[in-house]
């Protein structure tokens, strides 16, 4: 027998085994018919009990009540995990990181699952025009309708990779080609200065987006002419596709909209909240920490955080290990 077997395994070769040797055999005769040696044997019949083994960097107990009362603050119930890890690190009241303060409240079914989003189609053009240093500006149309089916188009316009949104123009009952290239000129005049010589519009191909007169108004604004996303592949505008999703479906966003102005007063709200929301492609810094250029401080911050909390952990396993080691006066020494 070669390998690792179950316990009832194991019990069930050392009772046939002691059986045998009741019978007569010997140990070896008999461990030789299972295949095993005696050692083996011996060591089955006298399991060493397990010890249990506790990771120094494991969470204290009182980093875990941290976690769980901040998950219950007024200002946090019903927002995301994100914003818990990032009021941990603000406040200073726990540092850990998103995975295990995600652990710990799924441990209370505090949180549901995580959803796991594969990725058909690689944005290749998109994300090679970012390494390289350009930044993109998004855009694109989706329509808002109310109660008594009057249809309001929001435009937004957001910069990458920072995820900023800029700005959201509107038009009723259709998007043309003045409505957005009016919204662009708005975006663009809020772009950091610093940002605006690398500059590439990208959409899709949308016949306000492809319209003529839209290329040429954006060309002269940007200096550049506007890159597409590949036919039928909206991936390749994954970043302004997610914020309309999230535009529509925002746990503060409302049901539905009585009047066109219930509609605009959304509109001027999103992006306040949108910009100091922690995103999760951005390590859980806001795009306004991005776009001001307090995200390399701030993660080095979290590290630095998550640095000294592993210290202390550990020096508390190490404590608590050490008061399970015997004393010295209990230590016999053999000699020859």
């Amino acid at each position: 027998m070669i390998g690792h077997f179950k316990l009832k395994v194991k019990k069930a070769v050392v009772t046939i085994i002691n059986n045998a040797i009741s019978q007569g055999l010997t140990q070896k005769q008999s461990c030789e018919i299972f295949g095993i040696i005696p050692r083996k044997f011996r060591r089955w019949l006298d399991p060493k009990p397990v010890r249990t083994r506790t990771a120094w960097n494991k969470i204290l107990e009182h980093e875990r009540n941290a976690i769980e009362d901040s998950a219950w603050e007024p200002e946090l119930i019903g927002k995301p995990v994100s914003h818990i890890f990032v009021h941990g690190h603000d406040s200073g009241k726990f540092f850990a990181s998103f995975s295990t303060v995600y652990r710990t409240l799924k441990a209370k079914n505090m949180v549901e699952p995580k959803k796991h989003w594969h990725r058909k189609t690689p944005y290749i053009s998109a994300h090679s025009l970012l390494d390289e240093g350009f930044s993109l500006l998004c855009y694109d149309g989706s329509q808002f309708r109310t109660d008594s089916g009057i249809i309001l188009w929001a435009i937004p316009v957001m910069i990458l990779p920072q995820r900023y949104l800029l700005h959201i123009g509107h038009s009723l009952n259709g998007v043309s080609s003045g409505d957005l290239t009016q919204s662009v000129k708005e975006a663009y005049a809020l772009i950091p200065e610093h940002l605006t010589t690398k500059v590439i519009a990208h959409s899709d191909r949308g016949s306000a987006m492809k319209a003529s007169s839209t290329k040429r108004v954006i060309k002269e604004l940007l200096g550049a002419p506007v890159h597409y996303g590949r036919p039928h592949t909206p991936d390749d505008q994954a970043w302004i596709e997610a914020f309309i999703k999230t535009l529509k479906y925002h746990r503060d966003a409302p049901q539905s909209f009585k009047l066109v102005d219930d509609i605009l007063q959304w509109l001027k709200r999103i992006p306040d909240i949108y910009n100091n929301d922690p995103h999760s492609s951005l390590s859980y810094v806001t795009p306004l920490q991005a776009l001001s250029g307090q995200k390399e401080v701030i993660l080095n911050q979290r590290k630095q955080n998550l640095a000294e909390a592993r210290m202390l952990r550990y020096t508390a396993w190490k404590a608590n290990h050490s008061i399970m080691l015997p004393a010295a006066s209990e230590v016999v020494t053999h000699s020859n």
